[in-house]
């Protein structure tokens, strides 16, 4: 395994343990009304890349990456959404190549930790003709559907 995998994976566990750490910042930064949180128009949320203090440009682009190195990313990367509440969702047929890609991508997500729950974030809705992942995803591109959505298209 190269290095830089060999470290990107200690980046990721540093992450998973800093996770009630990162959660207590952001729930003591946040309104204490419900209602606030609803009514704001402006509230954006947190950029889950702030959230879990990685950036997306650490994780190489998946033709660096063998499929043992991807496998071992996207378990520790699953690892790190879970330890911040996050649950990402995939439909059934995504292998761990266009994970990998779903979850670099959503790096740059904004999401809305709730303190003491598991928010669910989905990783693979879109419509095949707009799919911002398509060219990472073999499905898409040998059938003309993403990940066998064509009822839903």
């Amino acid at each position: 395994m190269k290095r830089y995998i060999e470290q990107l994976l200690e980046d990721l566990e540093r992450a998973k343990l800093a996770a009630k750490h990162n959660l207590s910042s952001v729930f003591a930064d946040a309104e204490k009304s419900d209602y606030a949180l609803f009514a704001d128009e402006e509230l954006v949320g947190i950029n889950i890349g702030k959230l879990i203090g990685m950036e997306q440009f650490v994780f190489p682009d998946i033709d660096y990456l063998s499929d043992d190195e991807v496998e071992k990313v996207v378990t520790a990367l699953l690892g790190v959404y879970k330890a911040h509440g996050l649950n990402p969702i995939f439909e059934r047929c995504v292998t761990d190549r266009i994970r990998y890609g779903h979850l670099r991508y959503g790096i740059n997500f904004q999401v809305f930790p709730v303190e003491g729950q598991i928010v669910d974030v989905e990783m693979c809705d879109y419509l095949p003709q707009y799919c911002p992942l398509y060219s990472l995803c073999s499905v898409h591109n040998k059938h003309k559907v993403c990940c066998e959505l064509k009822q839903r298209a």
